[in-house]
């Protein structure tokens, strides 16, 4: 959607701001990404390998919230993502 936006948030961390949509289509949009990452091959130094992707998402869907409210909401569901074996979306 070209209302959307994403970028860098710190070292290994990307925002990606979804306006105007609800918290399940959010979770199918940052699963398919998540899952098409996964499929990427990367080489360095002549060795190939891949990554993975463990996201958090925030919503305002339940009930207003800041933008500082909704950074650490989403902060902590990435916490969570990682804490649980990571490569998922939370």
């Amino acid at each position: 959607r070209r209302i959307d936006s994403l970028g860098r948030y710190g070292g290994e961390e990307f925002l990606v701001v979804l306006p105007d949509c609800p918290s399940d289509q959010a979770l199918r949009i940052l699963d398919e990404i998540r899952q098409r990452f996964a499929e990427l091959h990367f080489i360095a130094n002549g060795q190939q390998f891949s990554v993975t992707l463990s996201a958090g998402i925030a919503s305002t869907e339940d009930a207003p919230a800041s933008a500082d409210d909704l950074l650490d909401k989403a902060d902590r569901a990435l916490y969570a993502a990682k804490h649980n074996g990571r490569n998922q979306v939370r």
